[in-house]
């Protein structure tokens, strides 16, 4: 069983034609009206009205894409095995894509399947340097967080969950609103170290018009490397409980370790140069550089044994 989910804000003017020209391809088709301000629900509520497997959900109040998206997995809970595709309905994606994302995830039974747009064909029409900029980072981010250094473009709207998969997720408030498909890139790939899940990545189209987005850049940032660091420090308590992974914790204690020691001395340094503490500036300068390249390499060895354990999981379709 197929089943396709519809976010929708604010989405009057490509809500109609997202689902038409998706509904034959699907068994059921959820559209989350998240408190749209416009006639987005009407429109979803008359095709409802069309076709018996459109079921809408209306938000009481606007919660955010995130939520919504866990509200819609929620209301699936219990339906048959099978796998269940989200887009936006602001008609971005290309059909093309979607029935390959359909297709992979069930002839190689992926559990997550996410897709990459930042490659020679992956945008059509313009968007500004700094999104480019952005996501460059967050997937820089997002490498950190999973070790898997062949995932990128986190925030890309596209992608597939099965069914088994759906039923562990949970969503922390933090990614409510935006950036949780950058934490369901995250969650997915680090619960295959304990479960035996199928991540994958394909490269896909998006297509840019005049659509404003509400995304908040530098909230976004700021929220997604408090992410990284939380998962760093989480992940070497569950890397411990497999012998195949417990070296690469080892090397994230004495990573971390090694970081607190380089803010220390780098802070040491700074009050020296500009605050007139009495003490040799060389010598925590060099302190300082020494604990960096440390903190580095041992990062490095770490996400490297860490890395070669999730490829086993991993099947790139890009």
């Amino acid at each position: 069983m197929f089943t396709l989910v519809v976010l929708a804000y604010n989405e009057e003017k490509y809500i109609e034609k997202t689902i038409l020209e998706l509904i034959e391809y699907f068994d059921k088709i959820i559209v989350v009206d998240d408190k749209s301000s416009d006639t987005t629900s009407s429109l979803v509520e008359a095709l409802c009205g069309q076709h018996k497997n459109i079921e809408l959900i209306k938000n009481a109040k606007n919660i955010g894409a995130g939520k919504s998206f866990l509200t819609a997995i929620k209301s699936i809970e219990g339906d048959d095995p099978g796998y269940i595709i989200k887009v936006d309905g602001d008609n971005q994606f290309n059909l093309e894509d979607i029935l390959k994302l359909k297709e992979i995830s069930k002839n190689k039974n992926i559990d997550f399947l996410k897709c990459d747009r930042f490659w020679e064909n992956g945008i059509e029409g313009d968007i500004p340097l700094i999104r480019y900029v952005g996501n460059a980072f967050a997937s820089l981010l997002l490498k950190l967080s999973t070790s898997n250094w062949k995932l990128n473009d986190p925030l890309n709207g596209l992608f597939s969950i099965s069914t088994n998969a759906a039923k562990h997720l949970n969503m922390p408030k933090l990614f409510f609103r935006y950036g949780y498909p950058f934490y369901l890139s995250v969650y997915f790939s680090n619960l295959s170290i304990e479960r035996d899940l199928l991540v994958g990545q394909m490269k896909n189209t998006v297509t840019y018009r005049d659509e404003k987005s509400n995304l908040k850049a530098f909230t976004m940032l700021f929220k997604l490397i408090f992410f990284t660091f939380k998962t760093l420090f989480s992940k070497i308590k569950l890397k411990m409980k497999y012998s195949q992974l417990q070296m690469s914790a080892i090397l994230d204690i004495l990573g971390s370790v090694s970081f607190i020691t380089f803010i220390y001395s780098i802070i040491k340094f700074i009050n020296i140069r500009y605050f007139g503490y009495v003490a040799s500036q060389a010598t925590w300068f060099l302190v300082s550089l020494i604990f960096l390249i440390l903190t580095i390499s041992l990062v490095f060895v770490s996400q490297k044994i860490e890395y070669k354990i999730k490829l086993t999981n991993f099947i790139n379709e890009s």
